[in-house]
């Protein structure tokens, strides 16, 4: 077996798709579900998503957007980032952060960002090692539709 890392850009949602039983180790999300908003997610036309390979077994996966904001011009956004846990700690986020990166630089982004859950600190600690830095706080509210899939983000009312 090789240890050679190799990432490739998944392109619709049926490559896309491929990413369900890896995306399925961090998430209780039917794969119905993560189809629909897969589908719904590149229909916005911004959205693309990577994999990393070892001997053709993915091993990651990585979406992401490319967006325009005032605050910082064209930015790249990852999402969903996913190692899987027979790998991890062995460089494969890295080098998907790394192509994430070359991306944004080939395109003309101004910045990379990323949107993590607060309380997980190996994944904090993850980007921090990566050049990362906090710069800001991300505020949720459930809204009805979300309130059950999301209860710690349904408002408190006092």
């Amino acid at each position: 077996m090789s240890d050679e890392v190799i990432i490739r850009e998944l392109v619709g949602l049926d490559q896309a798709m491929t990413i369900f039983p890896l995306y399925s180790q961090v998430s209780r999300l039917s794969e119905a579900v993560v189809c629909q908003r897969l589908s719904a997610m590149f229909a916005q036309s911004n959205y693309r998503c990577i994999a990393a390979y070892i001997d053709e077994r993915m091993v990651g996966a990585l979406g992401f957007w490319t967006g325009t904001q005032l605050w910082c011009g064209k930015y790249i956004e990852a999402d969903n980032v996913v190692v899987d846990s027979a790998v991890r700690g062995q460089g494969i986020g890295g080098k998907m952060m790394a192509w994430i990166e070359a991306e944004a630089e080939r395109t003309e982004c101004a910045v990379v960002r990323i949107a993590m859950v607060l309380g997980r600190e190996r994944t904090h600690q993850f980007y921090a090692r990566n050049g990362y830095f906090d710069d800001g706080l991300l505020m949720v509210k459930a809204l009805s539709r979300g309130a059950a899939e999301f209860p710690e983000y349904a408002s408190q009312q006092v």
